[in-house]
C-alpha cells in the first residue's frame, strides 16, 4: 500500500510534467501563429487585419482603434473630444475587404450628419492590374446619411433645425507608395452620388513615418464637400500595432 508521501510525490511529478507541457505549448503557439499569418502588409494597407490603438489631432483630440479576430475579421472604433464617433466591423474576403460602419460628423456650418455605410476596398492587383511601386485600392460602397442643419429667421430668437437624408453610392481610388524604408506617401479621393440631389467629394493626402515596425506617425490633409456641408482637416496621428 502506497504511503501518503509517495502519493504526494507522484502527484507533484504529474503536475510538474503538465506545467512543462503547458509552458512548451505557450512557447510554440506564437511561432505557429506567425506561420499561419505570415503575409506581411503595410501599416497603411486598408485590407490589413490587425489590432491597433491610435491617437490623433485635427482641431480636436481623437482616439481610434481596431481589434482583430484571427486573420479575417476586426472591429473598428473612433471617438473625438466633441463626441463625433464611428464604429464598424470588417471582414477580409479573397478579393476585397468588406466593412459596415456607422458614424456621426459635424461640419463647419453646424450641420450634424449621421451615416451608415456598407462598402470596402478592392486591391487593383486582384483585378489583374500592375501598379509598380504603388499599392492601389478601389474604395466602394453604399451609404445612408441623415443630417440636421440649423436655420434661423430674423423674427426668431432661437435656431431651428431641418432634417435632411439621402441614399447614395460612392466610388474612388486610394494609393500608397513607399518613399524610402521609413516613409510612405498616401492619397485618396471618393466621389458620392445620391438621392434628393445629394452629391459630394472627399479627398486626402499625407505622409506616414514608421518609427518602428509597430509604431507609425502620420501627417495628412483632408477635405470633404457635400450637400450637408464642408469640412477641412489638417491632422497628425500615431498608431501602435499589437
Amino acid at each position: 500500500m502506497c504511503s501518503l508521501r509517495t502519493i504526494l510525490q507522484r502527484r507533484a511529478g504529474e503536475i510538474t510534467a503538465l506545467t512543462r507541457r503547458l509552458v512548451l505549448l505557450l512557447t510554440i503557439l506564437p511561432a505557429l501563429a506567425g506561420g499561419a499569418y505570415a503575409e506581411e502588409k503595410a501599416a497603411e494597407d486598408p485590407t490589413k487585419i490587425a489590432t491597433k490603438l491610435g491617437v490623433g489631432y485635427s482641431d480636436e483630440l481623437a482616439i481610434s482603434g481596431s481589434l482583430a479576430f484571427g486573420d479575417k475579421a476586426k472591429l473598428n472604433a473612433r471617438i473625438s473630444e466633441s463626441g463625433q464617433w464611428s464604429v464598424g466591423a470588417s471582414y477580409l474576403f479573397p478579393v476585397a475587404i468588406l466593412t459596415f460602419s456607422a458614424a456621426k460628423t459635424e461640419f463647419d456650418n453646424g450641420t450634424v450628419q449621421t451615416r451608415y455605410s456598407l462598402g470596402g476596398f478592392v486591391p487593383i492587383t486582384k483585378l489583374g492590374a500592375e501598379t509598380g511601386q504603388w499599392q492601389v485600392f478601389v474604395p466602394f460602397g453604399y451609404t445612408y446619411a441623415h443630417g440636421e442643419t440649423s436655420v434661423s429667421e430674423l423674427e426668431l430668437s432661437e435656431n431651428m433645425t431641418v432634417d435632411v437624408s439621402s441614399n447614395s453610392i460612392y466610388l474612388g481610388l486610394f494609393g500608397i507608395r513607399p518613399i524610402n524604408a521609413k516613409m510612405t506617401f498616401l492619397s485618396g479621393v471618393n466621389v458620392t452620388k445620391g438621392t434628393e440631389g445629394f452629391k459630394g467629394i472627399s479627398m486626402a493626402a499625407g505622409v506616414s513615418y514608421h518609427v518602428t515596425k509597430k509604431d507609425t506617425l502620420a501627417m495628412y490633409r483632408g477635405y470633404i464637400d457635400n450637400s450637408f456641408g464642408e469640412k477641412k482637416k489638417l491632422g497628425i496621428s500615431y498608431k501602435r500595432e499589437f
